[in-house]
């Protein structure tokens, strides 16, 4: 999971707590009025029952997956229950799994025959894909101390996770990159590395590519642990931060707002994108790029703290830009629509092409008094995934994941 412990989440809770007494909202008046736009409300509300804490939305076929506890890496009381959402393309569950662990549940990787999951708790979780039940549980030790990163992936019969203070008789060392049979839930193979991964795991053109916090850059062979390349990304990587393919190339966000580009066959250095700064540093705290980072056959998008979302063309050419009011908290690029969400609980679809605004609703959080211009907090949405006429769309701090219908286009 990411290197965000339940502690730190109470302390953003805590930080946040004036802020959110009497509803948290408040109204954008003066020169710098934002529009309000229509607005939706939820048909279903999912909640935790500790804290919410939500893994992104993960669309495959007509299966809306969504991991609970998402960025709880420990419990200070022991375990607690935490759930695995499988819903249809109408919101509606098809079914619910839960365990009990001291941290947790990642972003769902399906398949056609299986679902699997990292947890805050070192461990590596596979579902039945049509009825969620548990088929088996890979244990890596260190369930208290240690975690697994968020991203689960799966290459042939291997699945692909990072682990961080295992204690396991074959893993070595404090971080590393493991293979686990996707059948049986084996141990086939361990690769350290030099710091914990949170979202840095993709795979890209056959090679397990990982993006340390410390920004070390590692291609590793799926099906032999083999280290095939290293990197150094000259910079940090945040724990929202993933690799992402567009071009040919790969491309990861440094903590610093620089974008990365690179051949994942070999991990040489191609491109860097980047905002307005100066030696490697920020001018400003909005030049930086945060977590909404994807990649289409058209186009780069990239959102930033500033409201911005940029698309580049394969040469590193601006393509177009749209600028919004607020932080970019997600993105996803579709064949009609390029949808953002941010940290208002505005949720826009931009033309693809010109990267015009053709429609925006305001995500009503009946739990408080919605106004249009909320303050935004930078860990309020987790992501959000469109499925047929339905936005699913998972939070953190007491947003949850909800479903909204979104009206048919014209």
């Amino acid at each position: 999971m990411e290197s965000l412990s339940r502690r730190q989440l109470l302390g953003v809770l805590g930080a946040s707590a004036a802020g959110l007494a009497g509803g948290g909202y408040w109204y954008v008046r003066g020169s710098d009025a934002v529009d309000c736009p229509e607005y939706l409300e939820p048909d279903r509300e999912f909640w935790e029952s500790t804290s919410d804490a939500w893994s992104e939305p993960v669309v495959d076929s007509t299966t809306v997956f969504v991991g609970g506890g998402a960025g709880i890496v420990r419990m200070s009381s022991g375990s607690r229950m935490f759930r695995l959402l499988a819903l249809e393309p109408s919101g509606e569950p098809k079914w619910v799994a839960r365990r009990e662990l001291a941290g947790g549940i990642g972003r769902p990787r399906p398949t056609d025959d299986r679902v699997f999951a990292s947890t805050g708790a070192n461990t590596l979780l596979a579902f039945d894909r049509e009825t969620g039940e548990l088929e088996w549980e890979f244990d890596a030790g260190g369930n208290v101390e240690g975690h697994m990163g968020v991203v689960t992936l799966v290459h042939d019969d291997t699945v692909v996770a990072s682990v961080t203070d295992p204690e396991h008789d074959e893993l070595e060392g404090s971080n590393a990159v493991v293979g686990v049979s996707a059948s049986e839930g084996e141990l086939r193979w361990a690769t350290e590395l030099d710091a914990p991964v949170s979202n840095g795991l993709a795979l890209l053109e056959g090679t397990v590519v990982v993006a340390t916090r410390a920004g070390t850059l590692t291609g590793v062979d799926p099906a032999t642990g083999d280290r095939v390349w290293e990197e150094d990304l000259e910079g940090s990587v945040d724990w929202t931060g993933r690799p992402v393919s567009f071009g040919g190339s790969g491309w990861i966000p440094r903590e610093d707002g620089t974008v990365v580009g690179f051949d994942p066959t070999s991990g040489t250095i191609r491109d860097r994108l980047g905002g307005d700064w100066a030696d490697g540093e920020p001018e400003d705290e909005t030049d930086g790029f945060v977590r909404a980072m994807r990649g289409s056959d058209d186009a780069l998008y990239v959102g930033d703290l500033d409201g911005g979302v940029t698309a580049y063309d394969a040469d590193g050419s601006e393509h177009w830009r749209y600028e919004g009011p607020e932080r970019i908290a997600a993105l996803q690029p579709e064949d009609d629509a390029v949808g953002v969400l941010d940290q208002r609980g505005v949720y826009t679809e931009l033309e693809p092409e010109t990267g015009d605004a053709s429609r925006a609703f305001l995500l009503v959080d009946v739990r408080d008094d919605d106004r249009c211009g909320h303050v935004p907090s930078e860990r309020r949405f987790s992501g959000f995934a469109t499925i047929r006429h339905t936005l699913v769309v998972t939070g953190r701090i007491a947003f949850g994941a909800r479903t909204y219908r979104l009206p048919p286009t014209r």
